[in-house]
């Protein structure tokens, strides 16, 4: 385990350390719990996110005539996955 420090505003600190000893938990303890929860949600977003433009890919390529480049819808493809992971959540 790293140390780090994190600013917080008053009201985020007041509310977190009145959790932490409702709770009779370190306030560390439930900021690793914060931390933890909010990237599994981030990494389910990006999993479900992933499966949602592979599908995507594969429905594109059942309906391409066979006379355009691969390479050429491939490249299309990755341009635009750029650009929406680009764009702000």
């Amino acid at each position: 385990m790293q140390w780090t420090n994190i600013y917080l505003d008053e009201d985020q600190l007041r509310l977190l350390k009145h959790l932490a000893a409702e709770e009779n938990n370190p306030l560390a303890d439930l900021i690793r719990q914060a931390v933890d929860q909010f990237l599994r949600i981030r990494l389910d977003d990006d999993v479900m996110w992933q499966n949602d433009m592979t599908a995507l890919i594969e429905r594109v390529r059942s309906r391409v005539s066979p006379a355009i480049d691969p390479d050429e819808i491939e490249r299309d493809i990755r341009e635009a996955r750029h650009d929406v992971r680009a764009a702000p959540r």
